[in-house]
C-alpha cells in the first residue's frame, strides 16, 4: 500500500513502477472535474479508470475488499474519505469470494486494520495483498467523487 498526495508526485514519482506512472499520467492530464461517471479506457481491460460519485457511509457499513489480479489507485477528487486498510492474511475471514467474475473479494470483522483519511489530491494505492475498506465517513456522510485507476498486475512486468 502506498498513501501520497499529488503534492509530492515529483519527489516520489521515480520510485513507481512504469505502469502506475501510466495510471497517474491519466490522473495528472484529465480534468477530473468534468470527466463522464464510469469506465474510461487507457489501455484496454489492462489499465483503466473507474469515475465514481458516492455518499460516504458510516465504517461499519463498509465492505472490506481486496483484488487479485488488479492494483487501485484511489485518487480523491472531492470530499473527505476515511479507508481502513489492513494486510491479507490467514487471519482475514472471507464472506464472499468474487474474484473468478469481477475480481473482488469481500471480508468480515478484520483486526490491526489502520485508517487513512484521505482529502481532494490524495491518493492510495492498493495491491493484492491489502484489503481496503473505501468510501467511509470521516465527520458526516457526503458526496465524494474519485477516480479509480485499475492497473492489471501483468503490467508490472512490462
Amino acid at each position: 500500500m502506498i498513501w501520497s498526495g499529488i503534492s509530492a508526485w515529483e519527489a516520489e514519482k521515480m520510485s513507481y513502477p512504469e505502469a502506475i506512472l501510466r495510471g497517474m499520467n491519466f490522473i495528472r492530464e484529465n480534468d477530473l472535474n468534468e470527466l463522464k461517471l464510469g469506465k474510461h479506457m487507457i489501455e484496454g481491460d489492462l489499465l483503466f479508470a473507474l469515475v465514481q460519485e458516492t455518499i460516504t457511509k458510516d465504517f461499519q457499513f463498509q465492505k472490506p475488499e481486496s483484488h487479485k489480479q488488479y492494483i487501485d489507485i484511489q485518487y480523491l477528487v472531492c470530499g473527505e474519505e476515511r479507508i481502513g486498510v489492513v494486510k491479507l492474511s490467514n487471519q482475514s475471514i472471507l464472506i464472499e469470494d468474487l474474484l473468478v467474475d469481477r475480481d473482488v473479494a469481500f471480508y468480515g470483522q478484520l483486526e490491526n486494520e489502520v485508517e487513512l483519511i484521505l482529502h481532494p489530491g490524495d491518493y492510495a494505492i492498493f495491491f493484492p495483498s491489502d484489503i481496503h475498506r473505501p468510501c467511509c465517513t470521516l465527520k458526516t456522510d457526503q458526496l465524494i467523487r474519485k477516480v479509480v485507476i485499475k492497473i492489471h498486475i501483468s503490467l508490472l512486468n512490462s
